[in-house]
Protein backbone atom coordinates (compact mmCIF):
# COMPACT_ATOMS: atom_id res chain seq x y z
CA UNK A 1 0.00 0.00 0.00
CA UNK A 2 1.28 3.45 -0.85
CA UNK A 3 0.79 5.68 2.20
CA UNK A 4 1.19 8.95 0.34
CA UNK A 5 -1.26 8.22 -2.43
CA UNK A 6 -3.39 5.66 -0.50
CA UNK A 7 -3.44 3.26 -3.41
CA UNK A 8 -3.33 -0.52 -3.64
CA UNK A 9 -2.38 -1.88 -7.00
CA UNK A 10 -4.24 0.23 -9.55
CA UNK A 11 -6.99 1.26 -7.13
CA UNK A 12 -7.26 4.43 -5.08
CA UNK A 13 -8.64 3.94 -1.58
CA UNK A 14 -11.42 6.43 -0.73
CA UNK A 15 -13.22 5.28 2.40
CA UNK A 16 -12.96 2.37 4.83
CA UNK A 17 -16.45 0.84 5.06
CA UNK A 18 -15.81 -1.97 7.54
CA UNK A 19 -12.91 -3.49 9.41
CA UNK A 20 -12.37 -6.98 10.84
CA UNK A 21 -9.61 -8.96 12.50
CA UNK A 22 -8.02 -10.04 9.23
CA UNK A 23 -9.60 -7.96 6.45
CA UNK A 24 -11.02 -4.50 5.67
CA UNK A 25 -13.69 -3.38 3.19
CA UNK A 26 -12.76 -0.21 1.26
CA UNK A 27 -14.58 1.98 -1.18
CA UNK A 28 -12.16 2.37 -4.10
CA UNK A 29 -11.91 3.92 -7.54
CA UNK A 30 -9.92 2.37 -10.38
CA UNK A 31 -7.34 4.74 -11.78
CA UNK A 32 -8.59 6.50 -14.90
CA UNK A 33 -12.26 5.57 -14.38
CA UNK A 34 -15.10 7.12 -12.33
CA UNK A 35 -16.55 3.75 -11.35
CA UNK A 36 -16.87 3.13 -7.64
CA UNK A 37 -16.00 -0.39 -6.50
CA UNK A 38 -15.47 -2.28 -3.25
CA UNK A 39 -12.25 -3.98 -2.19
CA UNK A 40 -11.81 -6.69 0.44
CA UNK A 41 -8.23 -6.14 1.54
CA UNK A 42 -6.19 -8.47 3.76
CA UNK A 43 -4.28 -6.87 6.61
CA UNK A 44 -0.53 -7.28 6.65
CA UNK A 45 -0.44 -9.73 9.56
CA UNK A 46 -3.18 -11.93 8.08
CA UNK A 47 -1.46 -11.98 4.71
CA UNK A 48 1.41 -13.85 6.32
CA UNK A 49 -0.98 -16.68 7.31
CA UNK A 50 -1.49 -19.25 4.55
CA UNK A 51 -4.86 -20.32 5.97
CA UNK A 52 -6.21 -16.76 5.83
CA UNK A 53 -5.04 -16.38 2.25
CA UNK A 54 -6.79 -19.66 1.40
CA UNK A 55 -10.05 -18.38 2.88
CA UNK A 56 -9.85 -15.21 0.76
CA UNK A 57 -9.32 -17.29 -2.40
CA UNK A 58 -12.26 -19.56 -1.46
CA UNK A 59 -14.63 -16.63 -0.92
CA UNK A 60 -13.73 -15.11 -4.28
CA UNK A 61 -14.33 -18.45 -5.97
CA UNK A 62 -17.85 -18.79 -4.50
CA UNK A 63 -18.79 -15.18 -5.20
CA UNK A 64 -17.51 -15.36 -8.76
CA UNK A 65 -19.71 -18.41 -9.45
CA UNK A 66 -22.95 -16.71 -8.33
CA UNK A 67 -24.69 -14.53 -10.88
CA UNK A 68 -27.89 -13.33 -9.28
CA UNK A 69 -29.28 -9.82 -8.58
CA UNK A 70 -29.14 -10.49 -4.81
CA UNK A 71 -25.35 -11.18 -4.92
CA UNK A 72 -22.54 -8.75 -5.61
CA UNK A 73 -20.60 -9.27 -8.83
CA UNK A 74 -17.00 -10.33 -8.12
CA UNK A 75 -14.49 -8.88 -10.60
CA UNK A 76 -10.80 -9.44 -9.79
CA UNK A 77 -8.50 -11.26 -7.34
CA UNK A 78 -4.92 -10.10 -6.79
CA UNK A 79 -2.40 -11.67 -4.38
CA UNK A 80 1.33 -10.96 -4.23
CA UNK A 81 4.11 -10.10 -1.79
CA UNK A 82 2.76 -6.59 -1.22
CA UNK A 83 -0.97 -7.09 -0.96
CA UNK A 84 -3.90 -9.51 -1.22
CA UNK A 85 -7.41 -8.41 -2.18
CA UNK A 86 -10.38 -8.97 -4.47
CA UNK A 87 -12.63 -6.42 -6.17
CA UNK A 88 -16.45 -6.55 -6.28
CA UNK A 89 -19.32 -4.18 -7.04
CA UNK A 90 -20.00 -1.47 -4.46
CA UNK A 91 -23.50 -1.42 -2.92
CA UNK A 92 -23.83 1.80 -0.92
CA UNK A 93 -26.23 0.62 1.79
CA UNK A 94 -25.98 -0.40 5.44
CA UNK A 95 -26.41 -3.92 6.70
CA UNK A 96 -29.71 -5.36 7.87
CA UNK A 97 -28.28 -5.33 11.42
CA UNK A 98 -27.74 -1.57 11.21
CA UNK A 99 -31.34 -1.05 10.10
CA UNK A 100 -32.61 -3.15 13.03
CA UNK A 101 -30.67 -1.14 15.60
CA UNK A 102 -31.27 2.31 14.08
CA UNK A 103 -34.70 2.30 12.43
CA UNK A 104 -36.65 -0.88 13.14
CA UNK A 105 -40.04 0.41 11.93
CA UNK A 106 -38.62 1.37 8.52
CA UNK A 107 -37.00 -2.02 7.90
CA UNK A 108 -40.14 -3.82 9.09
CA UNK A 109 -42.19 -1.85 6.55
CA UNK A 110 -40.06 -3.32 3.71
CA UNK A 111 -39.68 -6.76 5.31
CA UNK A 112 -42.04 -8.52 2.84
CA UNK A 113 -39.90 -7.28 -0.07
CA UNK A 114 -36.69 -8.24 1.75
CA UNK A 115 -37.99 -11.77 2.37
CA UNK A 116 -39.20 -12.13 -1.22
CA UNK A 117 -35.69 -11.24 -2.42
CA UNK A 118 -33.63 -13.28 0.04
CA UNK A 119 -35.49 -16.58 -0.19
CA UNK A 120 -35.09 -16.96 -4.00
CA UNK A 121 -31.46 -15.84 -3.67
CA UNK A 122 -30.62 -18.67 -1.27
CA UNK A 123 -32.67 -21.08 -3.36
CA UNK A 124 -30.51 -20.12 -6.35
CA UNK A 125 -27.36 -20.54 -4.24
CA UNK A 126 -28.41 -24.03 -3.14
CA UNK A 127 -29.30 -25.02 -6.67
CA UNK A 128 -25.84 -23.81 -7.70
CA UNK A 129 -24.33 -26.31 -5.27
CA UNK A 130 -23.36 -23.97 -2.42
CA UNK A 131 -24.44 -23.47 1.20
CA UNK A 132 -23.87 -20.09 2.80
CA UNK A 133 -23.54 -21.36 6.41
CA UNK A 134 -23.27 -17.87 7.95
CA UNK A 135 -26.60 -16.19 7.24
CA UNK A 136 -27.15 -13.27 9.63
CA UNK A 137 -28.27 -9.61 9.43
CA UNK A 138 -24.62 -8.43 9.34
CA UNK A 139 -24.09 -10.26 6.03
CA UNK A 140 -27.14 -8.82 4.27
CA UNK A 141 -27.04 -5.31 2.80
CA UNK A 142 -30.39 -3.52 2.35
CA UNK A 143 -31.20 -0.13 0.84
CA UNK A 144 -34.25 2.03 1.58
CA UNK A 145 -36.20 0.49 -1.29
CA UNK A 146 -35.79 -3.00 0.17
CA UNK A 147 -33.22 -4.23 -2.38
CA UNK A 148 -30.76 -6.71 -0.88
CA UNK A 149 -27.23 -7.97 -1.44
CA UNK A 150 -25.82 -11.06 0.31
CA UNK A 151 -22.14 -10.90 1.24
CA UNK A 152 -19.39 -12.91 3.01
CA UNK A 153 -18.93 -16.41 1.60
CA UNK A 154 -15.92 -17.27 3.76
CA UNK A 155 -17.71 -20.21 5.45
CA UNK A 156 -19.60 -21.40 2.35
CA UNK A 157 -19.29 -25.06 1.44
CA UNK A 158 -20.51 -27.44 -1.22
CA UNK A 159 -23.90 -29.06 -0.89
CA UNK A 160 -23.34 -32.71 0.03
CA UNK A 161 -25.21 -35.53 -1.59
CA UNK A 162 -26.59 -38.50 0.28
CA UNK A 163 -23.37 -40.46 -0.04
CA UNK A 164 -21.28 -37.49 0.96
CA UNK A 165 -23.32 -37.00 4.13
CA UNK A 166 -22.80 -40.62 5.11
CA UNK A 167 -19.06 -40.55 4.51
CA UNK A 168 -18.35 -37.14 5.97
CA UNK A 169 -19.18 -38.05 9.57
CA UNK A 170 -18.96 -35.37 12.22
CA UNK A 171 -17.46 -31.99 11.41
CA UNK A 172 -14.08 -31.19 12.91
CA UNK A 173 -15.18 -27.84 14.34
CA UNK A 174 -18.24 -25.69 14.87
CA UNK A 175 -18.30 -22.84 12.37
CA UNK A 176 -20.82 -20.00 12.40
CA UNK A 177 -22.15 -17.23 14.59
CA UNK A 178 -23.61 -18.50 17.88
CA UNK A 179 -26.72 -16.31 17.80
CA UNK A 180 -27.79 -17.67 14.38
CA UNK A 181 -26.26 -21.17 14.39
CA UNK A 182 -28.45 -24.21 13.73
CA UNK A 183 -28.77 -27.05 16.28
CA UNK A 184 -27.32 -29.65 13.87
CA UNK A 185 -24.23 -27.49 13.42
CA UNK A 186 -23.74 -27.40 17.20
CA UNK A 187 -23.96 -31.21 17.19
CA UNK A 188 -21.30 -31.25 14.40
CA UNK A 189 -23.62 -32.88 11.90
CA UNK A 190 -23.12 -32.22 8.16
CA UNK A 191 -24.79 -28.95 7.06
CA UNK A 192 -27.71 -28.97 4.62
CA UNK A 193 -30.00 -26.50 2.88
CA UNK A 194 -32.19 -26.62 6.00
CA UNK A 195 -29.23 -25.41 8.05
CA UNK A 196 -29.36 -22.15 6.08
CA UNK A 197 -33.15 -22.06 6.58
CA UNK A 198 -32.72 -22.11 10.39
CA UNK A 199 -30.23 -19.20 10.31
CA UNK A 200 -32.53 -17.27 7.99
CA UNK A 201 -35.42 -17.88 10.40
CA UNK A 202 -33.39 -16.42 13.28
CA UNK A 203 -32.60 -13.37 11.13
CA UNK A 204 -36.28 -12.90 10.21
CA UNK A 205 -37.26 -13.22 13.87
CA UNK A 206 -34.82 -10.41 14.75
CA UNK A 207 -36.25 -8.14 12.05
CA UNK A 208 -39.82 -8.73 13.23
CA UNK A 209 -39.14 -8.22 16.94
CA UNK A 210 -35.90 -6.24 17.21
CA UNK A 211 -34.16 -9.09 19.06
CA UNK A 212 -33.03 -12.67 18.34
CA UNK A 213 -35.10 -15.55 19.70
CA UNK A 214 -32.37 -16.75 22.08
CA UNK A 215 -29.93 -14.97 24.39
CA UNK A 216 -27.62 -16.44 27.01
CA UNK A 217 -25.44 -15.30 29.88
CA UNK A 218 -22.51 -17.12 28.31
CA UNK A 219 -21.64 -18.56 24.87
CA UNK A 220 -22.32 -22.12 26.06
CA UNK A 221 -25.65 -21.08 27.60
CA UNK A 222 -26.69 -19.63 24.24
CA UNK A 223 -25.77 -22.85 22.43
CA UNK A 224 -27.82 -24.89 24.93
CA UNK A 225 -30.88 -22.76 24.22
CA UNK A 226 -30.56 -23.45 20.50
CA UNK A 227 -30.60 -27.16 21.32
CA UNK A 228 -33.37 -27.33 23.94
CA UNK A 229 -35.43 -24.15 24.30
CA UNK A 230 -38.47 -23.49 22.11
CA UNK A 231 -38.73 -19.93 20.75
CA UNK A 232 -41.77 -17.80 21.52
CA UNK A 233 -43.95 -16.68 18.59
CA UNK A 234 -42.80 -13.29 17.23
CA UNK A 235 -46.27 -11.84 17.92
CA UNK A 236 -45.66 -12.27 21.66
CA UNK A 237 -42.96 -9.60 21.40
CA UNK A 238 -44.50 -7.63 18.52
CA UNK A 239 -48.32 -7.95 18.52
CA UNK A 240 -48.41 -6.40 15.05
CA UNK A 241 -47.08 -9.67 13.57
CA UNK A 242 -49.82 -11.89 12.19
CA UNK A 243 -50.48 -15.44 13.39
CA UNK A 244 -49.87 -16.77 9.87
CA UNK A 245 -46.33 -15.38 9.88
CA UNK A 246 -45.83 -16.79 13.39
CA UNK A 247 -46.42 -20.31 12.08
CA UNK A 248 -43.91 -19.89 9.23
CA UNK A 249 -41.15 -18.49 11.46
CA UNK A 250 -41.63 -21.17 14.12
CA UNK A 251 -41.49 -23.87 11.46
CA UNK A 252 -38.20 -22.44 10.18
CA UNK A 253 -36.85 -22.64 13.76
CA UNK A 254 -37.69 -26.28 14.43
CA UNK A 255 -34.89 -28.12 16.26
CA UNK A 256 -35.27 -31.17 14.06
CA UNK A 257 -34.46 -30.31 10.40
CA UNK A 258 -37.04 -32.86 9.21
CA UNK A 259 -39.82 -30.76 10.79
CA UNK A 260 -38.84 -27.61 8.91
CA UNK A 261 -40.16 -26.72 5.48
CA UNK A 262 -38.64 -29.02 2.82
CA UNK A 263 -36.67 -26.27 1.12
CA UNK A 264 -36.42 -22.65 0.04
CA UNK A 265 -38.92 -23.16 -2.78
CA UNK A 266 -41.65 -24.19 -0.31
CA UNK A 267 -40.66 -21.29 1.95
CA UNK A 268 -41.05 -18.85 -0.95
CA UNK A 269 -44.54 -20.24 -1.69
CA UNK A 270 -45.57 -19.80 1.97
CA UNK A 271 -44.47 -16.15 2.00
CA UNK A 272 -46.37 -15.34 -1.18
CA UNK A 273 -49.71 -16.07 0.52
CA UNK A 274 -49.09 -14.61 3.97
CA UNK A 275 -49.92 -11.18 5.35
CA UNK A 276 -46.96 -10.22 7.55
CA UNK A 277 -48.40 -7.40 9.70
CA UNK A 278 -51.78 -6.35 11.04
CA UNK A 279 -50.99 -2.64 10.43
CA UNK A 280 -48.27 -1.02 8.35
CA UNK A 281 -45.30 -0.77 10.74
CA UNK A 282 -44.44 2.80 9.74
CA UNK A 283 -48.00 4.01 10.32
CA UNK A 284 -48.10 2.24 13.68
CA UNK A 285 -44.75 3.77 14.64
CA UNK A 286 -45.89 7.30 13.71
CA UNK A 287 -49.11 6.88 15.68
CA UNK A 288 -47.20 5.62 18.70
CA UNK A 289 -44.74 8.52 18.48
CA UNK A 290 -47.56 11.08 18.40
CA UNK A 291 -49.15 9.52 21.48
CA UNK A 292 -45.78 9.50 23.25
CA UNK A 293 -45.14 13.16 22.39
CA UNK A 294 -48.62 14.09 23.66
CA UNK A 295 -48.01 12.22 26.93
CA UNK A 296 -44.65 13.92 27.36
CA UNK A 297 -46.24 17.32 26.69
CA UNK A 298 -48.94 16.69 29.30
CA UNK A 299 -46.29 15.55 31.76
CA UNK A 300 -44.22 18.71 31.14
CA UNK A 301 -47.28 20.91 31.69
CA UNK A 302 -47.98 19.19 35.01
CA UNK A 303 -44.34 19.54 36.08
CA UNK A 304 -44.41 23.26 35.20
CA UNK A 305 -47.58 23.75 37.22
CA UNK A 306 -46.01 21.90 40.15
CA UNK A 307 -42.88 24.05 39.96
CA UNK A 308 -44.94 27.25 39.84
CA UNK A 309 -46.96 26.15 42.88
CA UNK A 310 -43.76 25.26 44.74
CA UNK A 311 -42.24 28.68 43.94
CA UNK A 312 -45.36 30.49 45.15
CA UNK A 313 -45.40 28.50 48.38
CA UNK A 314 -41.70 29.20 48.96
CA UNK A 315 -42.29 32.93 48.46
CA UNK A 316 -45.44 32.96 50.57
CA UNK A 317 -47.67 33.91 47.64
CA UNK A 318 -51.16 32.49 47.56
CA UNK A 319 -52.16 30.48 44.54
CA UNK A 320 -54.51 32.26 42.12
CA UNK A 321 -58.17 31.59 42.78
CA UNK A 322 -60.07 30.15 39.90
CA UNK A 323 -63.24 32.09 39.10
CA UNK A 324 -66.42 30.14 39.32
CA UNK A 325 -68.51 30.12 36.22
CA UNK A 326 -71.80 29.94 38.12
CA UNK A 327 -72.71 32.14 41.12
CA UNK A 328 -75.55 30.98 43.33
CA UNK A 329 -77.75 33.88 44.47
CA UNK A 330 -79.56 33.35 47.75
CA UNK A 331 -83.31 33.78 48.08
CA UNK A 332 -82.80 36.59 50.56
CA UNK A 333 -80.88 38.68 48.04
CA UNK A 334 -83.49 38.06 45.35
CA UNK A 335 -86.32 39.00 47.75
CA UNK A 336 -84.62 42.22 48.86
CA UNK A 337 -83.92 43.18 45.25
CA UNK A 338 -87.56 42.61 44.25
CA UNK A 339 -88.78 44.64 47.24
CA UNK A 340 -86.42 47.48 46.39
CA UNK A 341 -87.62 47.60 42.80
CA UNK A 342 -91.28 47.47 43.90
CA UNK A 343 -90.79 50.32 46.39
CA UNK A 344 -88.99 52.43 43.78
CA UNK A 345 -91.73 51.82 41.22
CA UNK A 346 -94.47 52.72 43.76
CA UNK A 347 -92.69 55.92 44.74
CA UNK A 348 -92.43 56.99 41.11
CA UNK A 349 -96.14 56.23 40.48
CA UNK A 350 -97.33 57.83 43.75
CA UNK A 351 -99.15 54.67 44.85
CA UNK A 352 -98.54 51.55 46.85
CA UNK A 353 -95.68 49.26 45.91
CA UNK A 354 -96.65 46.27 43.85
CA UNK A 355 -96.25 42.82 45.31
CA UNK A 356 -92.84 41.37 44.27
CA UNK A 357 -93.03 38.58 41.75
CA UNK A 358 -90.53 36.45 43.64
CA UNK A 359 -92.06 34.18 46.27
CA UNK A 360 -89.84 31.95 48.40
CA UNK A 361 -90.73 28.31 48.31
CA UNK A 362 -92.04 26.87 51.54
CA UNK A 363 -92.97 23.32 52.43
CA UNK A 364 -96.59 22.21 52.10
CA UNK A 365 -98.42 22.01 55.39
CA UNK A 366 -101.31 19.73 56.26
CA UNK A 367 -104.59 21.16 55.01
CA UNK A 368 -102.94 23.41 52.40
CA UNK A 369 -103.26 23.21 48.66
CA UNK A 370 -100.73 24.31 46.03
CA UNK A 371 -100.74 28.09 45.57
CA UNK A 372 -102.49 28.80 48.92
CA UNK A 373 -100.90 31.84 50.65
CA UNK A 374 -99.68 31.79 54.22
CA UNK A 375 -102.39 32.79 56.69
CA UNK A 376 -101.50 35.61 59.06
CA UNK A 377 -101.12 34.44 62.59
CA UNK A 378 -100.12 30.90 61.62
CA UNK A 379 -96.54 29.81 62.16
CA UNK A 380 -94.93 27.77 59.31
CA UNK A 381 -91.77 25.86 60.12
CA UNK A 382 -88.79 26.55 57.88
CA UNK A 383 -90.04 30.02 56.80
CA UNK A 384 -87.63 32.94 57.50
CA UNK A 385 -88.79 35.08 60.37
CA UNK A 386 -90.90 32.31 61.94
CA UNK A 387 -90.19 30.65 65.27
CA UNK A 388 -88.29 27.36 65.23
CA UNK A 389 -90.09 24.01 65.20
CA UNK A 390 -91.54 23.02 68.55
CA UNK A 391 -93.75 26.06 69.05
CA UNK A 392 -97.44 25.23 68.98
CA UNK A 393 -99.66 27.14 66.59
CA UNK A 394 -102.99 28.71 67.59
CA UNK A 395 -105.72 28.04 65.05
CA UNK A 396 -107.44 31.19 63.79
CA UNK A 397 -110.74 30.28 65.53
CA UNK A 398 -109.02 30.32 68.97
CA UNK A 399 -108.01 33.96 68.71
CA UNK A 400 -109.79 36.04 71.38
CA UNK A 401 -112.48 38.35 69.97
CA UNK A 402 -110.80 41.48 71.35
CA UNK A 403 -107.68 40.65 69.36
CA UNK A 404 -109.46 40.26 66.04
CA UNK A 405 -108.27 43.01 63.70
CA UNK A 406 -110.76 45.58 62.42
CA UNK A 407 -111.97 45.58 58.88
CA UNK A 408 -109.41 46.45 56.33
CA UNK A 409 -109.37 49.90 54.87
CA UNK A 410 -108.71 50.48 51.21
CA UNK A 411 -104.96 50.60 50.51
CA UNK A 412 -105.26 54.09 48.94
CA UNK A 413 -106.20 55.71 52.29
CA UNK A 414 -102.74 55.06 53.65
CA UNK A 415 -99.86 57.13 52.26
CA UNK A 416 -97.29 54.89 50.54
CA UNK A 417 -94.37 56.32 52.50
CA UNK A 418 -95.81 55.10 55.83
CA UNK A 419 -95.83 51.47 54.82
CA UNK A 420 -92.36 49.86 55.08
CA UNK A 421 -91.67 47.33 52.29
CA UNK A 422 -90.83 44.53 54.71
CA UNK A 423 -94.33 44.73 56.23
CA UNK A 424 -96.12 44.09 52.97
CA UNK A 425 -98.43 41.09 53.42
CA UNK A 426 -98.62 38.37 50.80
CA UNK A 427 -101.47 38.42 48.31
CA UNK A 428 -104.72 37.40 49.94
CA UNK A 429 -106.76 34.43 48.84
CA UNK A 430 -109.98 33.18 50.47
CA UNK A 431 -108.87 30.88 53.27
CA UNK A 432 -110.24 27.37 53.33
CA UNK A 433 -111.63 26.79 56.83
CA UNK A 434 -113.84 24.28 58.50
CA UNK A 435 -117.07 26.30 58.74
CA UNK A 436 -115.73 29.44 60.46
CA UNK A 437 -114.60 32.56 58.62
CA UNK A 438 -111.57 34.36 59.98
CA UNK A 439 -110.51 37.70 58.54
CA UNK A 440 -106.82 38.26 57.96
CA UNK A 441 -105.23 40.97 60.12
CA UNK A 442 -104.58 44.20 58.24
CA UNK A 443 -101.16 45.80 58.01
CA UNK A 444 -99.84 47.65 60.97
CA UNK A 445 -100.46 51.03 59.35
CA UNK A 446 -104.16 50.31 58.90
CA UNK A 447 -104.58 49.37 62.58
CA UNK A 448 -103.25 52.75 63.52
CA UNK A 449 -105.68 54.54 61.20
CA UNK A 450 -108.80 52.77 62.44
CA UNK A 451 -108.10 53.07 66.17
CA UNK A 452 -106.75 56.62 65.89
CA UNK A 453 -103.73 55.47 67.92
CA UNK A 454 -100.08 55.32 67.04
CA UNK A 455 -98.85 51.75 66.78
CA UNK A 456 -95.25 51.33 67.93
CA UNK A 457 -92.76 48.52 67.43
CA UNK A 458 -93.40 47.26 70.97
CA UNK A 459 -97.13 46.92 70.14
CA UNK A 460 -96.30 44.78 67.12
CA UNK A 461 -94.04 42.54 69.19
CA UNK A 462 -96.78 42.13 71.81
CA UNK A 463 -99.27 41.23 69.10
CA UNK A 464 -96.92 38.61 67.69
CA UNK A 465 -96.24 37.12 71.12
CA UNK A 466 -99.93 36.74 71.80
CA UNK A 467 -100.25 34.48 68.81
CA UNK A 468 -97.83 32.01 70.42
CA UNK A 469 -98.63 29.47 73.08
CA UNK A 470 -95.84 29.35 75.64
Amino acid sequence: MSEGQMTVGSYELRNCVASGTSTQIWEVVEAGTPMQLAMKLMLDDARKDATEKSVLKHEFKVGKSLEHPAFLQFRELEMNRDHAFFIMDFFRSPSLKTHITSNLAAIQSVFPKVAESLIPAFQYMHESGWLHRDIKPDNILVNKAGEVRVIDFSLSSKVMGTVGKLLSGKQKSIQGTRTYIAPETILKKPPTELTDMYSLGVSFFEVLTGQPPFAGDSPNDLLKKHLSEDPVPPSVINPNVTKELDRIILQMLQKNPAKRLPGMQELASAFRTVNCFEVNPLELHERTQKELIQQQSDSVDKRLDSRADADRIAKGIAAPVKHKKKVKISEKLLREEEQRKAALAAKQQGGMPQQPMYQPQMPMQPGMYPGQPMQPGVMYPGVPGQPPPGYAQMPPQQMPPQQMPPQQMPPQQMPPQQMPPQQMPPQQMPPQTTGQTVSAPPPAGQIAANNSEEVTTEDLMDLMSELRIE
